[in-house]
């Protein structure tokens, strides 16, 4: 049965996917090659897609948080094109099914990779459901914010790094190239206004 929930617009999400996405347009400078042209346009359609790309994370992100039954603070969602994989654990096959029944509602999934593994230790949040509607719309506008700050910055590889919100409590996984790169993704995330700590555990790519 698939399910028929409603997302929540991220109406921050939209407003800083829509800048990104408004490239500037090509110098019609006379002496320009048309290889030029063909190159600069690639480029510009290559970032429409990181953006819509990861505005759709976001959205992902956002109907796990909603559903009372998942913990998305263990489930990651990665969007290659109109296909996601799920990765992460969740504490029952029901769970599992239901992850994946909610990505395939998202407007714009087309086929969902399910590699969510279930782990039935696996401790649950015993007040996840006692979270005010507020709290979890504002961990959400929170999630996109820092998603679509990151993927700004040229330096902080904004598309390798997932981003968890838990009452205001920012939380980075992936992996960037530097130590560096590390440090100013979590500078980043905690400069955005809302955000009442973070847990960096990005790793460094050896």
């Amino acid at each position: 049965m698939r399910c028929k929930k409603k997302l929540l617009p991220l109406t921050c999400s939209l407003v800083l996917a829509g800048s990104l996405a408004s490239l500037p347009a090509m110098a019609g400078e006379s002496g320009q090659s048309a290889a030029n042209k063909a190159t600069g346009e690639d480029s510009n359609e290559y970032l429409e897609e990181d953006v819509r790309e990861a505005w759709m994370e976001g959205k992902l992100e956002t109907a796990f948080l909603l559903n009372r039954h998942l913990n998305n603070f263990t489930i990651d969602s990665e969007v290659d094109g109109h296909t996601v994989v799920l990765s992460g654990t969740v504490s029952s096959d029901v769970d599992r099914d239901l992850a994946e029944q909610i990505a395939m509602n998202v407007d714009g999934i087309e086929e969902v990779r399910n590699k969510l593994e279930v782990n039935r230790d696996q401790a649950t949040d015993q007040d996840s459901g006692e979270r005010k509607f507020g709290t979890l719309v504002e961990d959400a506008t929170l999630t996109a914010e820092v998603k679509m700050k990151l993927l700004a910055n040229s330096n902080t590889e904004g598309l390798d790094i997932n981003v968890d919100t838990q009452r205001s409590v920012v939380t980075l996984h992936g992996q960037v190239a530097s130590d560096e790169k590390k440090a100013l993704a979590g500078e980043i995330a905690a400069n955005v206004s809302g955000v009442a700590e973070v847990v960096n555990r990005l790793e460094v790519r050896s």
